[in-house]
């Protein structure tokens, strides 16, 4: 299953522990790229740094329209300049399907 998408996200770096309340930061229109490294794993990549709690080790993404990705984070960098970051999804989370609506989607 590949599918990619590129534009403004809502982006949530939470950390989140048993027996603690979970710490999260959101940041609007952060412009990602997604695409599909696995059947059950995303990857997006930015241009600057992604703010979040220390210790984060969940993200939550949500597109244009409503569709959200949320998994553990399983490996990634981010810099000053930018980085990446992979994250485990269910598989019905990865959309293939173009939606209907594109309301600032941009397929590539």
């Amino acid at each position: 299953m590949r599918y990619a998408y590129e534009g403004p996200a809502t982006v949530t770096v939470i950390a989140m522990y048993r027996g603690r309340v979970p710490a999260e930061l959101s940041t609007l229109e952060f412009p990602v790229v997604v695409s599909c490294v696995g059947s059950d794993r995303a990857r997006i990549e930015y241009g600057h740094y992604l703010q979040g709690p220390k210790g984060a080790n969940v993200l939550r993404l949500v597109l244009p329209g409503g569709h959200m990705m949320q998994g553990s984070i399983i490996d990634g960098r981010n810099e000053p300049l930018g980085g990446w970051l992979e994250f485990d999804v269910e598989e019905h989370e990865l959309a293939v399907d173009q939606p209907a609506n594109l309301n600032g989607w941009q397929w590539i």
